[in-house]
């Protein structure tokens, strides 16, 4: 799925299902096992266009609202690293995680000046709350996120 605004593209990489045959001897390093999954489902990065940047985004939670945890990786079009984040964000759940670790990575876009920037995550939530415009508040009751 994707979403472009203005010089932005957004891209959420679905979960599938498809099903992929290994011979059970052979080990790839591009596959990627989730407990949900029964079949390996393939997982590649992609270089953004000569000129872009690409922001590789991901939040995480420890249970439903516990310790939570956001990071980031800038990459130009030769995959060159540019700039990296990690911090931890206190306790919060994985959607507002998800949520801190875009805002962090696009306030990291304006303080460098980067126009052209392709934003990649794994929770489709997030283009749901983008496409829905809705506000998303964490438990201190301040909105994290919320699209003018």
């Amino acid at each position: 799925m994707m979403l472009a605004f203005r010089n932005f593209l957004w891209r959420c990489q679905r979960q599938t299902t498809t099903t992929i045959i290994l011979p059970k001897n052979q080990v790839h390093d591009h596959f990627l096992l989730r407990n949900f999954h029964k079949e390996p489902v393939p997982v590649a990065w992609e270089k953004p266009e000569i000129g872009w940047t690409k922001l590789n985004f991901d939040g995480s939670s420890k249970g439903r609202a516990g310790r939570a945890s956001i990071g980031g990786v800038f990459r130009n079009h030769k995959a060159e690293f540019l700039l990296g984040y990690a911090e931890s964000i206190g306790r919060a759940s994985s959607t507002v995680a998800e949520l801190a670790a875009l805002r962090r990575g696009l306030e990291l876009v304006l303080e460098n000046g980067w126009c052209d920037v392709w934003l990649e995550g794994d929770a489709k939530t997030l283009v749901e709350i983008i496409v829905q415009r809705r506000k998303v508040k964490y438990a201190e009751g301040k909105i994290i996120f919320r699209r003018r």
